[in-house]
């Protein structure tokens, strides 16, 4: 029987979520103006957040330094590019918006390229390279 990663699962769940988060940010800017959708997006993450920690068994907060800026560093990015993307998706089509700001693993695999010392393999540069050449096709 084929054994699927753990890791390929949440993934997998994750890209499905990012797809939900996209389209849902088209249909609120439909309704209400992008400020008004970002502070009900932000409303919505602390519900989401305290109902995963009060779920959560043996919940507790470590205290590294390290982790906790990165992890602020981690809310305030997404918190910024949530708002930007919501500026972006209620201006235009959710199609090229959305293909557009699917790229952003481009600076992550460069970042970690250079900051982590991460390989970049033949296969991976490809798939980034075919990446950028399918967002400019579907965004004509």
């Amino acid at each position: 029987m084929l054994k699927i990663a753990d890791w390929l699962i949440y993934a997998l769940c994750c890209s499905l979520l990012y797809g939900f988060w996209g389209f849902f940010s088209k249909l609120a800017t439909q309704y209400i103006d992008y400020n008004t959708a970002f502070v009900y997006e932000a409303v919505g993450a602390i519900l989401a957040t305290l109902l995963i920690i009060v779920k959560t068994n043996n919940f507790n907060l470590q205290g590294d330094l390290r982790g906790i800026i990165f992890a602020l560093l981690v809310g305030v990015c997404g918190t910024v590019a949530s708002l930007v993307f919501f500026i972006a998706i209620a201006k235009g089509p959710v199609a090229s918006t959305v293909s557009i700001t699917s790229l952003y693993p481009i600076v992550t695999v460069l970042l970690s390229f250079i900051f982590l010392k991460e390989p970049i393999t033949l296969f991976q540069t490809l798939a980034l390279f075919f990446a950028v050449i399918a967002v400019i096709l579907s965004s004509v």
